[in-house]
């Protein structure tokens, strides 16, 4: 018997979302080259720098999530058709996935966690409009990453937490939530002090750590939003 189109739309969505928390995960690529930076100090971003040996891996896995984040809400677009919340959270994965991609397009020239001369170059503004631009673009990632981990927990609010695939989905999102928060305000705290030169990277790195499973886990936690009921339960069953 054939599967439903709209199960097998959802099973292809579920890949390309695990797939994307694999690429985004870039502690994988940080680790697979012996780590590279200081880990207190340094942005994951230093690896797709220009002067970086991994720099064309790293922009390659940030254009690839970038890439399915955006085919995501594309596949599930019939979906957002029934619940504002779910349209909500679909334009929200675009957004991360657009500025994920476009950031790859302007990296940083060099890694001013490994170079003085580099973050001198940035403090001194020499680094130009690409910095500016990286920043944007970076920045609208966030954004999106923001609302969309949100925006997870508001349609959970309406579908129910119960069940251990929707209360995981529920913890990562929260926890993703809490913690972007808490990296931009740590960033923040650093740009009040003049302190460039240290940077939160565990914060971040913990952060990314949490965004990479709330990607994973998001399917799966929304499947009964994903599908209609007919492609959940046995007919006759409630919903």
């Amino acid at each position: 018997m054939a599967d439903d189109p709209e199960l097998s739309r959802y099973r292809l969505i579920r890949g390309l979302m695990i797939a994307a928390a694999v690429l985004y995960c870039s502690l994988l690529l940080e680790a697979a080259a012996g780590f590279p930076l200081n880990l207190h100090d340094s942005m994951l971003s230093d690896l797709a720098a220009l002067d970086q040996p991994t720099n064309l891996y790293a922009r390659g896995m940030d254009l690839t999530t970038g890439i399915l984040l955006v085919l995501v809400p594309i596949l599930a677009r019939q979906t957002a058709r029934r619940h504002r919340d779910v349209a909500a959270l679909l334009i929200s994965t675009a957004l991360f996935g657009i500025g994920t991609m476009f950031s790859v397009f302007l990296p940083l020239d060099c890694a001013p966690s490994l170079s003085q001369a580099c973050l001198e170059s940035e403090d001194s503004g020499r680094a130009g409009m690409a910095l500016v631009l990286h920043a944007t673009f970076s920045t609208v990632a966030g954004v999106g990453c923001v609302a969309m981990a949100f925006f997870i927990l508001v349609v959970l609010r309406r579908t129910g937490w119960t069940g251990p695939r929707r209360l995981t989905a529920a913890v990562l999102a929260g926890a993703s939530l809490i913690s972007q928060i808490w990296l931009v305000i740590a960033i923040g705290i650093q740009e009040l002090k003049g302190d460039e030169a240290h940077q939160p990277g565990i914060i971040q790195r913990v952060s990314v750590v949490l965004v990479c499973l709330m990607l994973a886990t998001v399917t799966p936690g929304l499947k009964q939003a994903l599908l209609p009921s007919r492609s959940l339960q046995p007919a006759g069953q409630p919903g």
